[in-house]
């Protein structure tokens, strides 16, 4: 589920510190020696916020380990036919249900999550028996697993794909019979409840066709697309096993059409009604066509519409295609302004002509009703939910910034936000609390039994034990927060363990006095923390820019960008954006070209004039200064030269790995090129990252910045703090 919490992070942007630690706050005894604390980690690329902690004394330890007693939605997924929700995040997984109206954990980790990553996304299958997810069992690739969540048996699909911080790479037939899926460039159909039992026929009997989970897609139950180069094939779900046993003879479906284009499935995503017979294909974010078939022969399909994306006002981030009512495709585009503002949302409705029929400022992804009769969308304090057909608002949910969305049907939904998790009514526009989010700080009631939460200055809310849910309090306790009874005296102070930002002690005052740490962990030896600094070098493309910025404020992580002139002088809207969006940019010389070429000698003056150059096009471009660290274009150089600039005031910033994404030699996968950083770092200690801006220079189909999300949650799990070049 890509960029979920972007609008929550950008907010908290300003006031995030780069180096992430957790912290320990408010702690609150009885008279019974049960402590109630709160706990706050900051980690890039997910939400802040306060876990309310419940914890039993005894002899001055903890009797068992303490037990959370808010859920904060990082992830949330329906199951079990829509009457339990799966909230996840990174202490675990709790599942409410609203038959019982209870809450209750089924896995929590026992050590606090030092190096907090996001939430990797699951997928529920519709009827929410089974669960599809990536287990991870490398520095940025796992295993596709299926798990029946009643059983909790699991079994692997494939052993190696590539982790996914956006969404898992799978799509779920409506009555959840049919699981499609990739495997090294092939398409694969299976069976979950026969893959569970064992009695799958083996995978090469399996086989769609080739290409990636962007090759097909479902149009009902009965029928899935699936494009195999130029041609659009209409498939039914009942004769998929008779596909897969005889399509070297019979083919592939039913041919529908031909595009006048090739499809690429790594780059391209296509979009079809139910009846297989209208199309729209996105190549590459660039290009938005709209095809339909005119008969069942093998003809090439009529162009409706046709065009590039041409706003000069905002470069593209995301699209996404839904189909009305009418049968008309409506396109939903996420935009960054070239101005410096935050992300904007627009839908399109499509025929002859793209017409625009809502803005929406700052809105995130669109989450469609199970019906697709409806779409919602959250921004800040706000969701709106809108219906398709006629894009008229038909309820809106105001009061708390939202994290998370999950549609339980067609007429109501789970909100996740910061403070609460509701279930809202669409019928009756009216919400009701399932339980809590984060909370200020927790205390007892007035008898000290009672565990109050407070959310906001005037909102309190009390625990039910037996349900583990809350409810709304309309008194404030008269109780404080109490740190001493006749035993024990709770307190925080500094540990020099560098993950924390300081430790929870409990202090004995009877019997045998001793003050310990509530968590052995919090002051545990640490070692220094390692430092890694994102580049991206910007040579004659801007393919991929939009998505890296947007990347680069969800996981609210620093960047340098080297500027080459002739970037420049091509893109100079898409350099003032780079400068505007706060970003560094160091100097990657005048040209492009390879300074150690044979074909000519460079001496001191021209490296200065390069520089300079360089300097004056960047300055009356953006009416900003580059600073003063350079390196050569694909980090080609000599110690002369950079002893050259060295004499004009620059410091050469070089990247020591044996091989980089902007290295026209070698043809290499994000794997392969986060695997080669990671190992680099861990034997110099600390360095850059470097990662060529657009797609001319690479081999590759899809180029490393679009496993961007996988690059930087590789550094932080490898214990690196991600740091300016200037701080390494």
């Amino acid at each position: 589920m890509r960029k979920i919490l972007l609008s929550l992070i950008l907010f908290f942007a300003s006031i995030i510190p780069l180096s992430a630690k957790i912290s320990f706050g408010n702690p609150s005894i009885n008279k019974n020696d049960e402590v109630l604390f709160t706990i706050n980690q900051q980690m890039p690329g997910v939400y802040p916020y306060n876990t309310l902690f419940y914890v039993k004394l005894k002899d001055g330890s903890a009797e068992k380990n303490p037990a959370p007693l808010t859920v904060f939605p990082e992830q949330m997924e329906l199951l079990d036919n829509g009457t339990v929700l799966q909230i996840r995040n990174r202490y675990g997984t709790a599942r409410y249900s609203s038959i019982t109206e209870k809450l209750e954990w089924i896995n929590f980790s026992e050590k606090l999550p030092v190096n907090a990553l996001p939430t990797s996304p699951y997928s529920a299958s519709p009827d929410g028996k089974y669960i599809c997810k990536i287990e991870k069992n490398g520095i940025c690739s796992g295993s596709l697993v299926i798990q029946n969540i009643n059983s909790n048996k699991s079994v692997i699909v494939c052993d190696s794909v590539l982790n996914s911080y956006e969404d898992v790479p799978v799509k779920w037939s409506a009555d959840s019979s049919v699981l499609l899926y990739e495997n090294n460039g092939v398409v694969y159909f299976c069976n979950p409840e026969a893959v569970l039992r064992g009695v799958e026929v083996d995978e090469k009997y399996r086989k769609i066709g080739r290409g990636t989970i962007n090759s097909v897609c479902w149009t009902s139950s009965k029928y899935l697309a699936y494009v195999d180069d130029c041609i659009l094939y209409k498939i039914n779900s009942k004769e998929l096993y008779t596909l897969g046993l005889y399509s070297g003879i019979i083919g592939q479906g039913t041919a529908m059409g031909r595009l006048p284009f090739r499809f690429n499935s790594q780059t391209d995503r296509f979009y079809t009604n139910d009846a297989v017979n209208a199309i729209v294909v996105v190549q590459n974010d660039k290009i938005f066509s709209y095809l339909k078939s005119q008969s069942t022969n093998l003809d090439y399909l009529d162009v409706i519409y046709s065009r590039p994306y041409t706003d000069s006002q905002a470069s593209l981030v995301d699209t996404y295609v839904f189909w009305n009512n009418a049968g008309q495709p409506v396109l939903w585009q996420r935009k960054l302004p070239y101005n410096g503002a935050n992300e904007q949302g627009a839908v399109y409705r499509f025929d002859v002509k793209a017409t625009r029929v809502l803005d929406i400022q700052e809105a995130g992804k669109p989450y469609l009703s199970p019906d697709g009769s409806k779409v919602a969308f959250f921004a800040n304090k706000s969701c709106w939910v809108y219906d398709i057909n006629n894009w008229q608002k038909i309820a809106e949910l105001n009061g708390e910034k939202v994290s998370s969305l999950c549609w339980i049907n067609r007429n109501a939904l789970y909100v996740g936000g910061e403070n609460t998790i509701k279930k809202w009514s669409l019928l009756t526009n009216t919400y009701e609390i399932v339980t809590l989010s984060s909370a200020l700080k927790g205390c007892w009631d007035d008898d000290e039994k009672e565990i109050v939460a407070q959310v906001s200055d005037n909102l309190f809310y009390k625990y039910n034990q037996e349900k583990a849910t809350w409810k709304t309090q309309s008194a404030q306790p008269l109780s404080k927060g109490i740190t001493q009874n006749g035993r024990y005296r709770v307190f925080t102070a500094s540990t020099s363990n560098n993950s924390f930002e300081n430790a929870l002690y409990v202090r004995m005052l009877s019997k045998k006095a001793v003050t310990k740490a509530l968590f052995a962990q919090s002051v545990a030896k640490s070692t220094n923390t390692k430092k890694a600094a994102l580049v991206f070098d910007a040579y004659d493309n801007t393919d991929g820019l939009a998505r890296i910025i947007s990347s680069l404020k969800e996981y609210n992580v620093p960047a340098t960008f080297f500027i080459n002139g002739e970037f420049i002088r091509r893109f100079p809207q898409e350099t003032r954006q780079i400068v505007l969006n706060g970003y560094n940019c160091g100097s990657m010389f005048f040209s492009s070209a390879n300074l150690m070429d044979d074909s000519f000698v460079i001496d001191e003056d021209f490296i200065r004039r390069g520089l300079a150059r360089n300097e004056d096009e960047f300055y009356v471009t953006t009416n900003n200064e580059l600073c003063l660290y350079w390196h050569a274009p694909y980090y080609s150089v000599s110690s002369q030269l950079i002893d050259y600039a060295a004499k004009a005031g620059y410091s050469y910033v070089n990247s020591f790995h044996s091989i980089n994404d902007g290295d026209l030699n070698k043809d290499l996968n994000a794997d392969q090129l986060i695997q080669e950083y990671c190992n680099t770092l861990k034997k110099t200690g600390s360095g850059i990252v470097p990662v060529s801006l657009g797609s001319s220079l690479v081999k590759n189909a899809r180029p490393l910045y679009d496993y961007l999300d996988l690059l930087i949650c590789a550094l932080l799990d490898n214990g690196f703090e991600l740091v300016k070049v200037e701080d390494l």
